[in-house]
């Protein structure tokens, strides 16, 4: 799938941060990166269920793509390993003073 350049500028403009993804058979989507209230509300979804918070990170997070990639089980378990890429933090050190 094609995407337009203009909107993924859009997107990275409403959202911040934009990823692509795409299998190995040339099936595609655009993801933005959630924020708390998204991480907070999937977790609520998923009652502790990986998967139902996966698949709620991913309906939440979606901006565009192919089909296939939501609705296909095959296809969301690919998607699913790469996931925990697309939550953006800055990692820092904790130190017991």
């Amino acid at each position: 799938m094609e995407f337009i350049k203009a909107q993924i500028k859009k997107y990275k403009d409403d959202f911040g941060g934009v990823y692509k993804y795409t299998t190995k058979d040339g099936k595609s989507c655009l993801l933005r990166s959630p924020d708390l209230n998204i991480l907070d509300a999937c977790r609520t979804i998923s009652g502790g269920s990986s998967i139902k918070f996966d698949k709620a990170l991913l309906d939440n997070c979606w901006l565009e793509g192919d089909e296939e990639l939501r609705t296909i089980d095959k296809y969301q378990i690919g998607l699913f390993d790469w996931l925990g890429g697309i939550i953006q933090k800055v990692d820092g050190a904790l130190e017991e003073l």
